[in-house]
């Protein structure tokens, strides 16, 4: 009996233990500017001296010449390829700065009044033939993708924030997942019922 109890608090254990770990989140990117600019994807968050940062991610465009998917750009600068305001890197082609800075908390030291996601540095995307895409916060609250397609700067639109302009886009966490949860408190129910069915057939075979 003791042996099932600890198996079934084990297993609640283990479906718990698949939820997101503490200190990361995913948080989605959609935009449609309304001029046949368009894109989503996601972006994994991660925490390290007490900053947040983009650790990974991914893009897919439907905007002209930067269609396809793009890749979050982590160099072996310092933790994930980031520093925070007002520190920055520069991109492999030398485009762009960034800095993979992440500000989740409404804690953004260059915009404090708006608080959008990321500052005037933003995060890079890049693909593998050299291209890359720059994502970045604006003092208003919205934010810009800028793209460089053959080494030149030739693509750069403001994608908003869902509700602030006349734009249908925005960056927003992903919701915590309700169905671990519910899956590791069924198993406390029949974990009981186990115990139960074990004491009825230890009596019966007590009373043979």
């Amino acid at each position: 009996m003791i042996k099932i109890l600890i198996l079934t608090i084990a297993c609640a254990s283990l479906v718990l233990g698949l939820t997101t770990p503490a200190g990361a989140s995913l948080y989605d990117i959609n935009f449609n500017d309304g001029n046949g600019n368009s894109g989503s994807g996601q972006i994994d968050v991660e925490s390290a001296n007490n900053n947040f940062y983009a650790a990974s991610g991914y893009l897919n465009l439907t905007t002209g010449g930067t269609s396809g998917e793009w890749l979050l750009y982590v160099s072996n600068a310092s933790p994930g390829g980031t520093t925070s305001y007002p520190g920055y890197i520069y991109s492999p082609s030398g485009v762009f700065i960034y800095n993979n800075a992440v500000y989740p908390a409404g804690q953004n030291p260059q915009y404090p009044d708006t608080n959008p996601l990321l500052d005037n540095y933003g995060l890079l995307f890049t693909q593998n033939n050299g291209d890359e895409i720059n994502i970045w916060g604006n003092a208003d609250g919205t934010y810009n993708l800028g793209g460089s397609v053959g080494g030149q700067l030739n693509f750069n639109v403001n994608i908003g924030l869902g509700g602030g302009t006349s734009n249908d886009s925005m960056i927003a966490p992903v919701p915590e997942p309700s169905t671990f949860f519910a899956a590791a408190f069924l198993l406390v129910p029949i974990g009981a019922s186990v115990v139960r069915l074990t004491l009825r057939k230890n009596r019966l075979n007590a009373g043979s």
